[in-house]
């Protein structure tokens, strides 16, 4: 077994990534590729189908051309994105509609017409009923797109997440599948049964039919082939839930993962807490038994400076440290990119700039965006503390995690240390640990992710409360302003 390799795909809002690691959990071989996300409109993002599994397979086909002699695939792990919805033909595999990123807001009316109460929906799924998740936008989609509605009427439609429709091509349509923690994000699932919902599937016209197999997170996903290989699947999991394993966190520990969007999640074991304004969400499930995560998003991290460059306000994403540091007249800046997640869920509210001026300069509106970031975060842990769930110190993770300016404001308005992780390739080290501990593998000493030394509060007590009543002055002035 010590030859063999465990090659990891991470499939995401802006790169498809492969990431082959051998029997030690060591890097050998990595591939990018990058993703297009298409904005035809304010609130609309969409991804091109047949490009995400081509940027996917050309990332998979370098790694396979990159190890080295004698090395042989042991296992292959499926992480992705969650809650973008592909539509596609059973037949010939082609797309039939665009892939509706989860940052797209359209199914906005679908989702307010579905005759369930948030409660109702929040008890079920540990979601809410929101136009991010993928039920409203299969309503959607089958309502405006005519070769998407024909598919189904002929019984040749398939919908499900990116992780689904990578699987299916990757088995030449022999699996069509997923697991719970990719289901979830339809919006469909049953938490507690880890099974699709009757009255859901009812109440937003969707045919059980048209949906991926529900297995387990470590489970049979078929077989891969290619120019002589033939490598199991043997993993399908959400990104965010994938990095978790690569962070070694267990039952009580708390992470950030600041990318595309940011998420704080807390590992509840195997005890499933439902908590108003907060997501309950599936952890790993193996043939074993289930976890369960209580989770937090912010709808714009990465985003927002992708947003700012759009502007005209150029800087990569290397400068903002020095930026921030160059500062002198920060700005406030409510970076309601696709309205507010937790624990608000306001999806009226628009970005917001506060406190512009003549003096004001590139670094300062780069300080504000960093600000506001931290600041929502922070809304979501203390939130989360006022319900008895309270760490003492939070890992972090994603490519903005670099960002010694942003952890250091996160440090300081949450008082709490941060254990930043040097490993940016967190969901794929994640996925492949999970496919070679199911191959047997002792993976104890595995070289996932190292922590690098932890980022303590340097503002005192109370200056950071006062810091933080001012962020939350600021959030109430731009809650009355109109939409």
């Amino acid at each position: 077994m010590n030859n063999k390799i465990f090659i990891a795909l991470d499939q995401g809002s802006s790169s498809s990534r492969a990431l082959a690691f051998d029997a030690q959990g060591r890097l050998v071989a990595r591939a990018v590729r990058g993703v297009d996300t298409r904005r035809p409109a304010e609130g609309l993002a969409e991804f091109d189908a047949w490009a995400l599994l081509a940027g996917q397979l050309e990332a998979l086909f370098e790694v396979l051309k990159q190890l080295p002699p004698g090395a042989g695939a042991a296992a292959l792990a499926v992480a992705s994105q969650r809650s973008t919805v592909v539509f596609w033909d059973k037949q010939t595999g082609r797309p039939l509609a665009p892939a509706l990123s989860w940052q797209d807001g359209r199914a906005t009316q679908e989702a307010e017409q579905v005759p369930l109460s948030q409660e109702e929906v929040h008890r079920w799924t540990g979601l809410y009923k929101t136009p991010f998740y993928s039920a409203p936008k299969i309503t959607w989609t089958l309502k405006n797109h005519p070769q998407a509605a024909q598919a189904a009427q002929a019984g040749r439609l398939c919908v499900g997440p990116v992780a689904s429709y990578l699987i299916w091509h990757l088995t030449q349509g022999r699996t069509f599948a997923c697991d719970p923690t990719q289901a979830q994000r339809t919006l469909l699932l049953d938490l507690s049964t880890r099974a699709w919902h009757e009255p859901l599937l009812s109440a937003f016209g969707v045919q059980r039919s048209w949906l991926p197999e529900i297995k387990h997170t470590v489970d049979d996903y078929g077989v891969f082939e290619h120019e002589g290989w033939r490598i199991p699947i043997r993993v399908c999991i959400g990104d965010q839930q994938a990095a978790l394993q690569a962070l070694r966190m267990g039952p009580g520990g708390a992470c950030i993962n600041y990318g595309t969007g940011a998420f704080f999640m807390c590992h509840t074991g195997t005890e499933c807490q439902i908590l108003p304004g907060l997501l309950t969400s599936p952890g790993v499930d193996r043939a074993q038994g289930a976890e369960y995560l209580l989770e937090g998003p912010v709808n714009a991290c990465g985003t927002v400076f992708t947003w700012l460059n759009a502007l005209g306000i150029s800087f990569a994403t290397e400068e903002v440290d020095a930026l921030c540091a160059a500062s002198k007249h920060p700005v406030q800046l409510l970076p309601a990119l696709g309205g507010l997640g937790a624990p608000y869920w306001d999806f009226t509210v628009s970005p917001v700039w506060a406190g512009l001026s003549p003096a004001t300069q590139k670094a300062d509106l780069v300080r504000g965006a960093v600000d506001g970031i931290a600041l929502l975060l922070a809304d979501i842990v203390f939130y989360a503390e006022r319900y008895g769930v309270k760490s003492r110190e939070i890992k972090v993770a994603g490519g903005l995690s670099k960002s010694r300016a942003l952890l250091q404001t996160q440090a300081d308005i949450l008082q709490t240390q941060l254990l930043p992780c040097a490993e940016a390739e967190s969901t794929a080290a994640g996925a492949a640990l999970l496919a070679a501990q199911e191959s047997g593998l002792d993976t104890q000493r595995w070289q996932t992710v190292h922590l690098l030394p932890a980022v303590q509060p340097q503002l005192e007590p109370f200056a950071a409360e006062e810091r933080y009543q001012q962020w939350h002055r600021f959030l109430a002035w731009c809650k009355q302003r109109p939409a």
